[in-house]
C-alpha cells in the first residue's frame, strides 16, 4: 500500500475508531465508505450497516439506496413507498482487496457472487448481514412492489477496489464486459456500471468525501436582494432547468443530497400540489407556465461567488423546493424541459436563526405538519449546547442538528448523533417503542408526535439515550458483547433503562428524572457491561423461546411486551436492598446464579 493511501486509511480509521482491527477489514470499511458516499452523497451513515459480515464470499460491502435514502430495513422501504408512491433503487456492491493488482479470478468471483446475490439460492450466504441485504433485495423485487418501478428498473453499481493501478488491461476489460452483458440479460437492471478503483481512484474518492457541496451555473436573470449584517449576500430571479440541473443533479445523473435541511422530504406524486406540477410539465400547452405557477426554490449557502452571469455556491442546502426539484428531476428527459424557468432565491448566511426564519417562511406551498418543524426548534439548539457541556473523556458525543456541520472537523463519525439517531434512541429508551423505530425516521417522528422534543423534557434524557446507544455499538464492534444481538439494540436500550431506574419512571420534566439519568451515565462511564450481558443472556435463554433468527422478531410490539415481562428478576437483583447504588452491583451475574 502506497504512503498516501496508507495515510488516508489511517486517518479514516482514527475518525471511525477502527484502529484495533486488522488492515484488510479496515480497507473494507474504507472502500465501502468511499464507494457508497460517491453514490449516496455526503450524508452520514453507519459503516456497520454496509458490511456483509465475516467470511462472506465475493462481496464485502452493500449499500441499497431507495428514493435517495440509504435503507437498512424493509420497514424503511415500505414507508418510502407509502410516501413517494414510486421506487427508484440503486444497488451498490463493493469488493475490496489490499493486493496491488487487479486479479482476473477475483473479478470473475465478484461477478459470480453478484449473480448469486440477485439470482441464486439465498442459502449460499450465511452471515446475518447478508440475510438482511437479501431480505431487502427480495422485498424490492417482490411482484407487488415492482409496479412502483414506473420510471426504471434498479441501477447496479459495482466497485472493485485494490491498492494497485488499473491500466485498462484488454483481457480484464473483456471479462468485465462479458459479465456485465450476462447480468444485463437478466433484465433486472436499467443500468450496470463496473468501476475499477485503484490507489489513485480511492484517494480521489476519499478526498471527495470531505468536500462541501458546490455548484456553478448561469444566473443572468437576477436582481440583488437588499441585505443586513446577518445576510452576506442575496439574489432573486429565474433560472432555466438547464442550469438548475447543475444544482440538484450530479455527474452520474443522480439527485444530489442537498435537501437535508429541508423540513420535509419528497411527498411523492400522489399529492395534490405535486400531481399538479407533474401534469403541467407533461402538457405541451402548459409546460412553459410552470414557473408562473410555482412558488420557486430557496437556497441557503455558506458563500456566493459571482463572475458576470456565472454564480457559484458553496456548502449549500435547498431549504424550500424539495417537491419542485424532485418533480423536475423525474421529468428531466422531457423534450422541452430545459426551457422551463423556475423562480429562485439564493441567500448567503452563517446565521442559524436567519436560516430557520427563511426555511419556515418559504415553506408554504405544501402543508407542513408540526413534527416536520422539529429540526428548526429552539430545543434542538439547546440540545446541541447541552451535548457540548460534557468533557472529552474518550466518549464525548456531538449533536448534529444541522446536516454535515462536523464534516470539516476531526470528529469521529460514530460519535456524531444525528436528529434521526436521536429520535430513534429516545423513542426506544423512554417511549418504550423499540419495535417501532425500524422504519424511515420521518415515520418514527409521526408515531411519537407530541411525545418528543417537548420544551419541558430534561435534556439529559436525550443525551443518556444516545450515549447508551453509542456504548452498545462500541461493545458490539469490539467483541465485548455478542454482535449477533446487535439487532436487539433498541430493545436493550429500553431494558437497560428499566433496570437502572428500578422500573420506576419519573415525569420527564422532574428532578428525579435528572437524577436517574445521571445514575445511568455514571454506570456507562464505568465501562461496566454486566447489565448488558445479563439482558442479552435473558434474550438468549428466555423461557418464551424467542427466535433470534427471525428477522421480524424485534419489529413486533409483542416482542417488546414479552421482554418487559421477563426483565423483572434482573431488576430485582440489581436493585436489591444490598445494592444502594448502581455502582455497587452484585458481582454475580443473574444467569450464573
Amino acid at each position: 500500500m502506497d504512503r498516501i493511501t496508507k495515510s488516508f486509511l489511517e486517518e479514516f480509521c482514527k475518525i471511525n475508531e477502527l484502529a484495533n482491527i486488522k488492515e484488510s477489514k479496515q480497507y473494507e470499511y474504507f472502500s465501502n465508505y468511499c464507494a457508497i458516499t460517491k453514490e449516496y452523497g455526503n450524508s452520514s451513515f453507519d459503516l456497520d450497516d454496509t458490511t456483509t459480515g465475516e467470511a462472506t464470499q465475493g462481496i464485502d460491502g452493500i449499500g441499497i439506496i431507495v428514493n435517495n435514502k440509504l435503507v437498512n430495513e424493509v420497514e424503511e422501504i415500505k414507508d418510502l413507498i407509502e410516501i413517494n408512491k414510486v421506487l427508484n433503487v440503486k444497488f451498490v456492491l463493493i469488493q475490496s482487496k489490499t493486493s496491488s493488482s487487479f486479479s482476473n479470478p477475483d473479478i470473475l468471483n465478484f461477478f459470480a457472487w453478484t449473480e448469486s446475490f440477485f439470482l441464486g439460492e439465498n442459502e449460499v450466504f450465511s452471515s446475518e448481514e447478508m440475510k438482511k441485504f437479501l431480505e431487502l433485495k427480495e422485498f424490492i423485487y417482490d411482484t407487488e412492489n415492482c409496479k412502483y418501478m414506473s420510471k426504471a428498473n434498479p441501477i447496479l453499481e459495482m466497485y472493485y477496489t485494490t491498492t494497485g493501478n488499473w491500466v485498462n488491461d484488454k483481457n480484464l476489460q473483456i471479462i468485465v464486459e462479458n459479465n456485465k452483458n450476462k447480468l444485463k440479460s437478466c433484465n433486472l437492471f436499467s443500468k450496470i456500471d463496473f468501476t475499477p478503483v485503484g490507489a489513485s481512484e480511492i484517494q480521489d474518492l476519499y478526498r471527495k468525501t470531505k468536500e462541501k457541496s458546490f455548484a456553478t451555473f448561469n444566473f443572468g436573470k437576477r436582481v440583488t436582494i437588499p441585505t443586513d449584517g446577518k445576510i452576506k449576500e442575496g439574489y432573486y430571479g429565474i433560472i432555466s432547468f438547464e442550469e438548475y440541473r447543475k444544482i440538484i443533479i450530479d455527474d452520474k445523473d443522480n439527485m444530489k443530497n442537498v435537501f437535508e435541511d429541508n423540513i420535509r422530504d419528497f411527498l411523492g406524486e400522489d399529492n395534490d400540489v405535486n400531481e399538479s406540477m407533474n401534469e403541467t410539465l407533461n402538457d405541451v400547452n402548459s409546460i412553459m407556465k410552470f414557473g408562473l405557477l410555482n412558488n420557486g426554490i430557496t437556497i441557503v449557502t455558506e458563500d456566493i461567488s459571482v463572475t458576470g452571469d456565472c454564480v457559484s455556491v458553496t456548502n449549500y442546502q435547498i431549504v424550500n423546493g424539495c417537491q419542485t426539484s424532485h418533480i423536475l428531476y423525474q421529468n428531466r428527459e422531457l423534450p422541452e424541459i430545459n426551457k422551463v424557468y423556475i423562480p429562485i432565491r439564493i441567500i448567503a448566511t452563517d446565521d442559524d436563526e436567519i436560516k430557520n426564519e427563511i426555511t419556515t417562511a418559504t415553506n408554504n406551498q405544501t402543508a407542513i405538519k408540526k413534527e416536520q418543524l422539529a429540526a428548526l426548534s429552539d430545543y434542538q439548539r439547546n440540545l446541541e449546547q447541552y451535548y457540548n457541556t460534557y468533557p472529552d473523556n474518550g466518549f464525548k458525543l456531538y449533536y448534529e442538528r444541522r446536516t454535515n456541520q462536523y464534516n470539516q472537523m476531526p470528529v469521529p463519525k460514530n460519535k456524531i448523533v444525528s436528529i434521526s439517531t436521536q429520535i430513534k434512541a429516545f423513542s426506544s429508551m423512554f417511549l418504550d417503542m423499540p419495535h417501532a423505530v425500524t422504519g424511515f425516521y420521518g415515520t418514527v417522528v409521526r408515531k411519537s408526535e407530541g411525545k418528543i422534543f417537548k420544551r419541558t423534557d430534561k435534556l439529559i434524557m436525550y443525551y443518556a439515550s444516545a450515549l447508551t446507544l453509542y456504548k452498545l455499538e462500541y461493545y458490539f464492534k469490539n467483541g465485548t458483547l455478542n454482535s449477533k444481538y446487535r439487532r436487539a439494540k433498541n430493545h436493550i436500550l429500553m431494558l437497560f433503562k428499566l433496570v437502572v431506574f428500578n422500573n420506576e419512571i419519573p415525569n420527564f420534566n422532574s428532578a428525579e428524572m435528572e437524577r436517574k439519568c445521571q445514575k445511568m451515565i455514571d454506570y456507562l462511564d464505568n465501562n461496566d457491561t454486566r447489565i448488558f450481558n445479563d439482558i442479552i443472556d435473558m434474550i438468549k435463554n428466555n423461557p418464551e423461546k424467542l427466535d433470534i433468527l427471525d428477522r421480524k422478531l424485534f419489529e413486533r410490539k409483542e416482542t417488546t411486551e414479552q421482554l418487559v415481562a421477563l426483565i423483572g428478576p434482573i431488576i430485582e437483583m440489581y436493585n436489591s436492598e444490598k445494592s444502594n447504588s448502581i455502582n455497587a452491583l452484585d458481582q454475580i451475574s443473574f444467569f450464573n446464579m
